[in-house]
């Protein structure tokens, strides 16, 4: 289903379009990551850092475990002050 460049797409097909060049995008750069790295060990390496580095920017940080288990501890303590005192 090819358009000529005249056409305006239906919303589905931009879509698809525009999917299509992302995927494309991608895909190129991943090409000249992998042209740039001499071995596949250091593909692994670099594909790791970029992910974890993209992962720090984009996750959503998590409560430090510590801290939760802390707070749980507390909140349990003001509850058997309260029931104490009834």
């Amino acid at each position: 289903m090819l358009m000529h460049r005249d056409e305006t797409p239906k919303p589905r097909d931009e879509v698809m379009y525009l999917a299509a060049g992302a995927a494309d995008a991608v895909l190129d750069g991943a090409r000249s990551v992998l042209r740039r790295l001499p071995g596949l060990n250091e593909v692994r390496q670099e594909l790791r850092a970029r992910g974890e580095l993209a992962w720090g920017r984009r996750a959503p940080v998590a409560e430090a475990h510590m801290e939760v288990l802390a707070r749980q501890v507390r909140d349990r303590g003001d509850r058997r002050v309260d029931e104490s005192d009834e």
